[in-house]
């Protein structure tokens, strides 16, 4: 169920996140972006000394009783581990496209982008007092490589070596470019040498007393209820006015749900069906939801299958699919259909012009033509069969439980039932769908892709040949060649004319087929605070579970005055 997916892909952003800015209103931050321009940020913070407020309720996720640990080495770590806690270097938004210096004020390429330079940021303590220094930083690093089980996202299979150059400044190299991979060694969470040293290996270890530079640090913890309080030492105090941060434990949607509408929730990620009914209308003047795109979400063909291999079958399928449909009757109409390209509205600008404008369009006549025209027959029961007598008759995995995907594969039966394609849809428990499709035993299946600061990471993991979530199986070296292309270089134009290649391979080769854009879900009351990111200003990645995103959100609210 959403919960469940939630969960799943806050897991995965756990990695690829990082930072909050520091910068404040007045404060005006120069950084580079990932691409390796310069970058002009104003912070994450306020301009002045923010008043203080009450506390804040949180649902970041729903999973029953909460575990004792707040290992930032750990995807099971407990939500605040990563930014309100420990700090990264960096944090690169996925919504905004924002970047915010946390531990670091600097980043950049040299060496013919070999070469990963980060400034530290001066003045920075842990907690408990002492200070932070690039020493921390090497340590951390030093970990990974000698523990490979906490390196999660492979940096040490990229970077060659690493070293202080000064008190303050800190070399990655690589063998090769590698500019989008950059990402994870700014977003890695930092811990204190004087602390982790006596740890042993950080994926083992258990933490309930965690020393960071994060804005927040531990009060309490209970199975059902934890509290983080503000962090008195850290160096940007004054620009966060909430106090205190509860996060409840909730075991459903449903309970976590009944809570949001009587006000016990100041904040939250979930889906509700009907929201504006079910949560605004209780109280309109301070019941809010922001949806904006997070994923495109694929219908994925196994390319393994011969008959799913033929462009041709691929196509039509397409071509018969109401994405229109989906939106309103799977997702309440909260998901936007997904370009042709697959590319998320944010990074609009990547999107070659003579995409700008294509939308897909059901055509059921068209999408039978193109069978017949390659060679396929109707059968007595209605359904083609191909030129070597195989029924194009095929199984869609879906996750149990996850009732708006579900709802979706039921419209793609029977859409595809229409021009002649039999489709059985079959409803796996969670593990059992992860095994089923990454074993490639399946023929179709809908599922999420991948996000970044960037397109690059969405189309890497979906289409290289060793890319980390190519289910589909796509192996094309042009493809591989495009994406090389994109990370050798930090030009914002030559990266787009990389990416024009991986659009070109999206509309025409559909080796994973667009449907929609996964939404994140954000409901809020400004009933305490104001300042959340909404339509208006996107100025952050919204849910509370998208880790380090809330430091950055937090530095934004202001407290009401009652």
């Amino acid at each position: 169920m959403k919960v469940k997916r939630g969960l799943t892909l806050f897991l995965a952003l756990v990695f690829a996140l990082s930072v909050f800015l520091v910068g404040c209103g007045s404060k005006t931050t120069e950084t580079k972006t990932d691409t390796g321009s310069t970058k002009t940020n104003t912070g994450g913070g306020n301009s002045s000394t923010a008043a203080t407020g009450q506390p804040l309720n949180i649902v970041a996720t729903i999973g029953g009783n909460w575990q004792d640990n707040f290992n930032p080495f750990s995807t099971s770590a407990m939500g605040g581990t990563n930014g309100l806690i420990y700090q990264p270097m960096y944090y690169l938004d996925t919504v905004s496209t924002n970047e915010y210096p946390f531990l670091a004020t600097k980043y950049e390429w040299i060496n013919d982008n070999k070469t990963l330079e980060v400034t530290l940021r001066d003045g920075v303590k842990w907690s408990d007092g002492q200070p932070f220094t690039a020493d921390d930083v090497m340590f951390t690093f030093n970990l990974l490589k000698k523990y490979p089980a906490a390196d999660t996202s492979g940096i040490m299979k990229e970077v060659t070596s690493f070293e202080k150059k000064s008190d303050n400044v800190i070399d990655f190299n690589f063998s090769q470019p590698n500019v989008p991979f950059g990402v994870y060694i700014l977003q890695q969470p930092i811990v204190p040498q004087h602390i982790w040293k006596d740890l042993g290996d950080p994926s083992k270890a258990k933490v309930t007393n965690p020393v960071g530079t994060g804005p927040y640090m531990l009060d309490s913890f209970t199975p059902q209820d934890y509290k983080l309080k503000k962090n008195p030492k850290y160096y940007d105090a004054d620009s966060y006015a909430v106090p205190e941060l509860n996060y409840p434990a909730y075991d459903s949607n449903e309970s976590a749900q009944l809570a949001l509408v009587k006000g016990d929730i100041d904040w939250t990620g979930m889906f509700i069906p009907n929201v504006d009914k079910v949560y605004v209308d209780q109280d309109k003047d301070h019941n809010h939801y922001w949806f904006p795109p997070s994923n495109p979400v694929m219908l994925y063909p196994n390319l393994k299958n011969p008959i799913l291999k033929d462009i041709n079958v691929r196509k039509a399928i397409s071509m018969a699919i109401d994405r229109n449909k989906i939106s309103q009757q799977a997702e309440d109409g909260y998901a936007q259909v997904a370009n042709p390209t697959g590319m998320l509205p944010q990074f609009k600008d990547f999107i070659d012009p003579k995409y700008k404008d294509a939308k897909f369009t059901v055509d059921d006549a068209g999408a039978i033509k193109l069978l017949q025209d390659a060679g396929y027959k109707k059968g007595s029961d209605g359904i083609f069969v191909s030129p070597t007598g195989k029924k194009l008759s095929f199984t869609l995995q879906v996750v149990s439980g996850w009732s708006d995907w579900v709802t979706s594969c039921m419209v793609i039966t029977q859409d595809l039932k229409k021009i002649g394609i039999q489709v059985k849809v079959q409803q796996p428990q969670y593990g059992a769908y992860m095994t089923t499709i990454q074993g490639d035993k399946y023929d179709l299946a809908i599922g999420w892709t991948n996000g970044g600061p960037t397109p690059y990471k969405t189309f890497q993991d979906l289409l290289n040949s060793h890319g980390a979530w190519n289910i589909e199986k796509y192996s094309d070296p042009a493809t591989d060649a495009a994406l090389a292309e994109y990370q050798s270089t930090t030009d914002p134009a030559k990266q787009k004319e990389a990416m024009s290649k991986i659009e070109d391979v999206m509309v025409n080769q559909l080796p994973a087929i667009p449907l929609f854009y996964g939404p994140v879900w954000f409901e809020y009351s400004s009933k305490k605070y104001t300042g959340f990111p909404d339509q208006s200003n996107t100025y952050s990645h919204p849910s509370p579970y998208s880790w380090p995103a809330p430091a950055v959100v937090l530095s934004k609210l202001k407290p009401v005055s009652n």
